[in-house]
């Protein structure tokens, strides 16, 4: 069985947190770019029947596609990540998956609450001033990044790649 995620893929901001992410987050260096998570785990992949595909599709094709930008740079203990703001259609989008698939919490169930986030390191308990501090400089220089995500990817982690299996176009 192979563990699936639902993102926002957000390649505008690579060229932005691409090196930090290569060198502080073990998804990127399997070949996941920058992105906004929105269920992790989901679905085991052996466990995607049509059924569930439908559902996904026919939820997130009533959500609007969310237009957002990434200019401030906050941290959880340990992680650096960038806030997209606004929030709202990413939040209204988060709020339609934990509804129509109430057995796949959003954040996995670890977290209390879901805080959209764009994730630059991880597991940098020592490093995470100085990293957020350097991002901060760098999104001084490019400016605010701004994003418009038109569809949901269903990526899959198998031999410790991740690859696209499929996106659900978002409401245009």
């Amino acid at each position: 069985m192979a563990r699936t995620l639902l993102a926002l893929l957000v390649p505008e901001a690579d060229p932005v947190v691409a090196s930090f992410r290569d060198q502080h987050d073990p998804s990127a260096r399997r070949g996941l770019g920058a992105h906004i998570t929105l269920i992790y785990p989901f679905v085991e992949s052996e466990l995607l029947s049509a059924g569930v595909l439908a559902r996904l599709r026919d939820t997130i094709a009533e959500v609007p596609a969310p237009m957002f930008r990434l200019h401030e740079v906050r941290t959880f203990p340990a992680v650096v990540w960038l806030a997209p703001e606004p929030t709202r259609s990413i939040m209204q989008l988060a709020s339609a998956l934990e509804h129509a698939f109430p057995e796949q919490p959003i954040g996995g169930g670890a977290f209390p609450e879901f805080v959209p986030h764009l994730t630059v390191a991880r597991r940098v308990p020592q490093e995470k001033e100085a990293i957020a501090n350097e991002v901060r400089a760098r999104i001084a220089d490019y400016g605010p990044i701004y994003c418009w995500c038109d569809s949901v990817a269903l990526l899959v982690n198998e031999d410790r790649r991740w690859h696209r299996l499929a996106e659900f176009p978002l409401l245009h």
